[in-house]
Order: C-alpha cells, then sequence, then structure tokens
C-alpha cells in the first residue's frame, strides 16, 4: 500500500515510537487493574464494534456546531449565537474526555506502525482538546474573539488528528476485521 506523506513523515519520528513503547504498558496496567467488565465496556463490545469511534462523533460534531454559531455570531453580533457556541465547545470537551479513554483502550492493543500514528493521533487531540479548554476559558473572561481565533486552531488540528483516526482505520485495519487493509485503501488513495 502506498503511503502518504504525513503517514511517512510520522513514520520518521522515532520520538513517536518510544513514547508509544512507554505508554502502552501503562495503559495496559490500567486497563488489567480495571478489570475486564470495564475494558470490555471500553472496546464497545456491548455494542457489537468499537466505542471509540461512536464518541469521536460528540466533539467533532460539537465543535463544528461552534465553528458554525462562532460565525453567525460573528456576522451578526448575535449574543445568543455566542452562548450557544460556548456551550457547544464545552459538549465537545465532554465528548473529547470519553473519546480519548475508549481510544486510549483501544490503541493499548497496537503495535508498530498502528501503535505510532496512535500516539500522534491522540498528542494532535490532547492539542486540540487543550486549545478548545483554552478558547472556553478565554470566550468567558473577556476575550472572546481571541478565543474564537483560539478555537479555530484547535478545530484545524482536531482535523488532522480525524485524518489519523481514519487512516488508523482504513490504512491499518485497527477495529476492523475481516478486511485486507491494502485492498480497500487503493480506492481511496491517489495513483502513482
Amino acid at each position: 500500500m502506498s503511503k502518504t506523506l504525513p503517514i511517512r513523515l510520522i513514520e520518521q519520528q522515532p520520538w513517536l515510537a518510544e513514547l508509544g513503547e512507554s505508554l502502552q504498558p501503562v495503559v495496559r496496567d490500567v486497563l488489567d487493574d480495571l478489570g475486564d467488565e470495564v475494558r470490555d465496556l471500553l472496546h464497545g463490545k456491548w455494542l457489537g464494534h468499537p466505542l471509540h469511534p461512536v464518541l469521536t462523533d460528540i466533539p467533532v460534531g460539537a465543535w463544528t456546531a461552534a465553528l458554525v454559531l462562532d460565525a453567525v455570531e460573528l456576522m451578526s453580533g448575535n449574543d445568543g449565537a455566542g452562548d450557544a457556541a460556548d456551550l457547544a465547545v464545552g459538549v465537545g470537551l465532554a465528548g473529547a474526555l470519553g473519546a480519548a479513554v475508549t481510544g486510549a483502550a483501544d490503541w493499548s492493543e497496537t503495535d508498530g506502525r498502528a501503535r505510532t500514528i496512535g500516539v500522534a493521533h491522540a498528542v494532535l487531540n490532547v492539542a486540540a482538546t487543550g486549545l478548545y479548554a483554552t478558547s472556553l476559558v478565554m470566550r468567558r473572561t473577556g476575550s472572546r474573539r481571541a478565543g474564537i481565533g483560539v478555537s479555530l486552531l484547535g478545530y484545524a488540528i482536531a482535523s488532522a488528528a480525524g485524518y489519523l483516526g481514519g487512516h488508523l482505520v482504513f490504512g491499518e485495519s485497527i477495529g476492523v476485521e475481516g478486511t485486507d487493509a491494502d485492498e480497500w485503501t487503493e480506492r481511496y488513495l491517489p495513483r502513482e
């Protein structure tokens, strides 16, 4: 399978692989301490497929709504749209927590390139979440326009993280059984 430039760049970062090798045993130990029932819950066995992708829709959707509502507020001066945008940012932050916990559980079962890409995915998501938390504080403490700007940066980073999440599913077959990643992704990669 041919790899895209972002994936090739991630593979060239040994610190990501080293970080994954260091963190994975810690995550596995935490999951072991929580027990099989909690691990199964986090993996989504009760749902019949991984839970993480379901929960990622919450921050992505909420932060997309905030983006639109911020634009409405900036164009119209409608304070109600601004309040709704702030609420959407908060909902996204809560959803990001659930997505992070379930994502860590799924990531704990990866190895090699998928583990390294998963670390990059997580680092970007932590950065985006931190920016959204900062944005919410700024919005509520009188730096509204700057807070909106910070959330735009968070949205861009969350989008990059989402790209990597998509690669983990479609390029590395994480959370997917019975597919051949090389065969599946050939339809979605540019011709060389």
